[in-house]
């Protein structure tokens, strides 16, 4: 049985490594920026008003999901797991730049000399100390939302 030109082996004729007008680059790209995008604005909402709301990592995984799937234009799983992963990472971005708010407030110190000086190894200890189970939750809804929308409309 003769093969066609550009259609896998089975012969379907759908490879869903090559999508038409799907781009994973832009994807990572876009999915980068609005993880960071939204990591700071949970930041600077945190620390402006004294209090951790749960609902910024729901927003930083709609953000990134839109994103990644606006920009991405993918189907493939592989742009639900980058933007479930890329919401995840900043959910915890988010967390590090608040805590690195609340010091630099508690210390009357400038944001950024306080980020420059932190102590790379003792993220994990910092998210350990300021860690409440129903973050969890939250962090769930996020990567799920990041999954989600992280495909073609």
């Amino acid at each position: 049985m003769e093969q066609q030109q550009g259609t896998p082996a089975g012969g379907s004729g759908f490879d869903p490594t090559n999508v038409p007008d799907s781009n994973m680059p832009l994807a990572i790209v876009a999915g980068v920026v609005a993880a960071l995008i939204g990591a700071a604005l949970w930041a600077v909402i945190t620390v402006t008003t004294g209090y951790q709301i749960g609902f910024m990592a729901i927003g930083v995984g709609f953000l990134v999901g839109l994103s990644v799937g606006r920009l991405g234009k993918g189907t493939t799983p592989a742009y639900g797991i980058l933007g479930a992963a890329l919401s995840l990472a900043g959910c915890v971005v988010g967390n590090v730049l608040t805590v690195t708010g609340f010091i630099a407030q508690n210390e009357s110190r400038p944001f950024f000399a306080v980020l420059s000086q932190l102590n790379v190894p003792a993220i994990p200890s910092i998210l350990i100390e300021t860690f409440s189970p129903i973050d969890l939750v939250f962090y769930a809804i996020a990567v799920y939302e990041g999954y989600k929308l992280s495909f073609r409309a």
